[in-house]
């Protein structure tokens, strides 16, 4: 997937050459200023709509995100004090759900790791009641509930905030919008510059809206860095997938992490772990 500053700036290029692809007032000054109005004025609407919405529903993911990451980190402590062996066996199954939610993108990764969470929460429901430590039990309890509502809580919103005709919708105002502005040029440089600008920014907003739709926007934060505090708080190595890695959405900052490549995808997730250290 191209970053949004390599995109950006290949469109920048396209726009520059479109200045000498297209003549000067091929639109009339009437008709151009009318659509150009009304597209610019709907697509500040509804663009600025978009934003709104998709925004609310990223803030809301990563919040959730927030608290399921810190209830297993808070679950993991809590059954160290409760029994060291099962914290252990604990460790191996939470690195086992955060590496398979690795495996798909934000929006997904409830559905992709009901097996493994499965096994988690049968382990949480099997530990076994000690009178003297009967605190300590109900809090691991009360924090497996929470993460259980956490992942319902995303199962909601981990769907696409647009739908395809309301995207379709948006390309058309900003085509018509770049359209009309190549349309009414009258050949001064101010107003080419003005017009690669106008254009330039459109893209912009697109892919901004685009980010928030996907929940990919600030990713290495929202989705990496919280994965990776759990599997270091459960005293594992952190964790990259490999194909996340050659694409550049993340840079290990750690001087040992392990590396998981596809042994035979798309037919199997199965992945090879390695460990890789940089000094």
């Amino acid at each position: 997937m191209l970053k949004n500053q390599n995109i950006f700036f290949i469109l920048l290029v396209i726009f520059i050459g479109l200045l000498f692809v297209f003549p000067h007032s091929f639109i009339s000054s009437g008709l151009g200023n009318t659509i150009l109005t009304i597209t610019t004025f709907l697509f500040g609407i509804i663009g600025g709509f978009y934003i709104v919405v998709t925004t609310t529903d990223y803030n809301s993911v990563k919040n959730i995100l927030a608290s399921e990451t810190a209830g297993w980190i808070s679950l993991h402590q809590n059954i160290s004090i409760y029994d060291k062996q099962l914290a252990d066996k604990f460790s191996l199954l939470v690195d086992a759900y955060v590496r398979r939610a690795f495996d798909y993108e934000i929006i997904d990764y409830t559905k992709g790791t009901h097996v493994e969470f499965e096994a988690l929460q049968r382990m949480v429901r099997d530990i076994p009641l000690k009178n003297e430590l009967s605190s300590v039990y109900e809090k691991i309890r009360d924090v497996m509930d929470e993460i259980i509502k956490s992942r319902q809580q995303l199962t909601v919103l981990g769907t696409k905030t647009l739908s395809p005709f309301q995207w379709f919708v948006l390309f058309i105002l900003a085509t018509l919008l770049v359209f009309s502005l190549y349309g009414l040029r009258s050949g001064e440089l101010f107003f080419d510059i003005v017009t690669v600008a106008i254009s330039s920014s459109v893209v912009l907003i697109l892919l901004l809206i685009r980010d928030l739709d996907l929940y990919i926007w600030n990713e290495k934060t929202f989705g990496y860095d919280i994965f990776e505090n759990v599997l270091k708080s459960v005293g594992q190595l952190p964790y990259y997938p490999a194909e996340s890695l050659e694409a550049g959405r993340v840079n290990p900052s750690e001087k040992e992490y392990r590396v998981g490549t596809w042994l035979n995808f798309p037919k199997s997730l199965d992945r090879k772990v390695e460990i890789h250290k940089t000094n």
